[in-house]
């Protein structure tokens, strides 16, 4: 063999070994992912977690209440959520947490109408919606914080609701008809979007680089200091985003797709839409995407896929 076949040869084992390597990182980025979300497909309103790939379907809450909007501790190891356990009037609802696997659920909090719950990064303190009169959509005590046991509430804004930390711990996006932006003590607080539409469910990017909302029951993405903003999908019923740890994608919700409501993922760089959980009988959404391990974020310049067994949509239904 000569020298130049030699160095062909060798290049295209370094390439093979290269491709059979990550492949078999998406195969564990595909089991290691985890997704909590909400659903009523066993008659009730739980939480359910799924890998992120789809599979292995698994009830968390099992409680006549209802149970809905988890968010994962970043270690997952716990699930905060929202429940009317404590009366069951739909509109008192408290925050909750839980083991993963569904032992030893905690109320942390005695509000009126608490919701939407979001741990720091470092999984020492709980963000959430306060909310006094559960009759209104914002309630009068706003965001709120505290220590991920429930102790040492502190208020933070009296205006804005659905917070979500950034990947830093240091600022804290939410929504008040508008996206804004504060400190993480809540102060300086900026706003970053200034259209006619109603916003709503804002989320960080674990890489801290974009933010995703919800606008005209559609998703939308932006960067981290509101520039550059783009709708990422054109159906309507559109809720709920949440980024992969790749940040790469955004699992969300929808109300108005095909013959029932369920899951599906949005490729943020070409908008190509992917079903992740059908529900024509009942309703699976809110989802909240966990990545624990050392694989949380690519390497610069390539990307971890884990749609691998995801149904492609039609551009005609993106």
């Amino acid at each position: 063999m000569s020298f130049k076949a030699g160095r062909l040869f060798a290049g295209a084992l370094v390439v093979s070994l290269i491709i059979q390597m990550q492949i078999a990182v998406n195969g564990d980025a595909a089991r290691r992912t985890k997704i909590a979300f909400t659903s009523s497909r066993d008659g009730n309103t739980e939480i359910y977690v799924m890998d992120g790939d789809g599979r292995n379907r698994r009830r968390v809450t099992v409680d006549p209440a209802a149970d809905f909007r988890p968010a994962w501790s970043p270690d997952g190891r716990k699930i905060a959520f929202v429940s009317n356990r404590t009366n069951r009037n739909k509109h008192i609802k408290q925050i909750w947490v839980i083991d993963a696997y569904g032992k030893n659920p905690i109320r942390l909090t005695d509000g009126l109408g608490d919701s939407n719950p979001d741990w720091s990064p470092d999984g020492t303190k709980i963000l959430y919606d306060a909310h006094l009169d559960p009759e209104r959509h914002i309630g009068d005590d706003g965001i709120t914080v505290m220590d991920a046991d429930g102790n040492n509430k502190r208020l933070l804004t009296e205006e804005g609701a659905h917070p979500s930390w950034s990947p830093d711990g240091k600022h804290i996006v939410y929504a008040h008809g508008q996206i804004y932006v504060m400190d993480a003590d809540g102060r300086n607080s900026e706003q970053l979007t200034h259209d006619v539409g109603f916003k709503r469910m804002p989320s960080w990017s674990p890489d801290g680089r974009r933010i995703a909302y919800e606008s005209e029951d559609r998703i939308w993405v932006m960067d981290s200091d509101g520039k550059n903003q783009r709708r990422l999908t054109n159906i309507s019923g559109d809720k709920h985003p949440t980024w992969s740890p790749q940040s790469d994608a955004i699992a969300f919700h929808s109300y108005g797709r095909g013959d029932g409501r369920g899951i599906y993922l949005v490729d943020v760089t070409n908008g190509a839409v992917n079903v992740m959980q059908h529900a024509p009988r009942f309703w699976d959404g809110q989802p909240d995407w966990l990545y624990p391990g050392d694989l949380a974020v690519s390497p610069e310049g390539s990307r971890i896929t884990i749609w691998g067994r995801l149904k492609n949509i039609p551009s005609s239904l993106r």
